[in-house]
């Protein structure tokens, strides 16, 4: 497995932000879950530890889309670094004929 740098990264490629989008709220609405089934619903001790471990996986994939989704956008950033379309230093001349 070889080593992607920021530059090679093809944001087609990877998850979109609708998915990360779907992952999180999934999270939010598993994590608020576990204590409502706790003090109000009294769900059994067995059905709250395996909402907690799928929680807790689905949180590993949260972020792991959060990291590529932030690298694909840096290495768009860092590209575009370089390129201006328009110069200010060539519209900001005076001419030297206007005195």
């Amino acid at each position: 497995m070889s080593v992607r740098y920021n530059e090679d990264l093809d944001p087609n490629e990877g998850p979109g932000f609708g998915c990360f989008v779907t992952q999180a709220i999934l999270f939010a609405v598993i994590l608020l879950l576990i204590p409502v089934g706790v003090f109000t619903f009294n769900w059994p001790v067995w059905l709250l530890a395996t909402l907690l471990v799928f929680d807790l996986i689905l949180l590993f994939f949260v972020s792991m889309t959060s990291v590529f989704l932030l690298r694909v956008f840096f290495a768009d950033r860092r590209r575009g670094a370089g390129t201006r379309v328009n110069s200010t230093d060539e519209t900001n001349k005076e001419d030297p004929d206007d005195g």
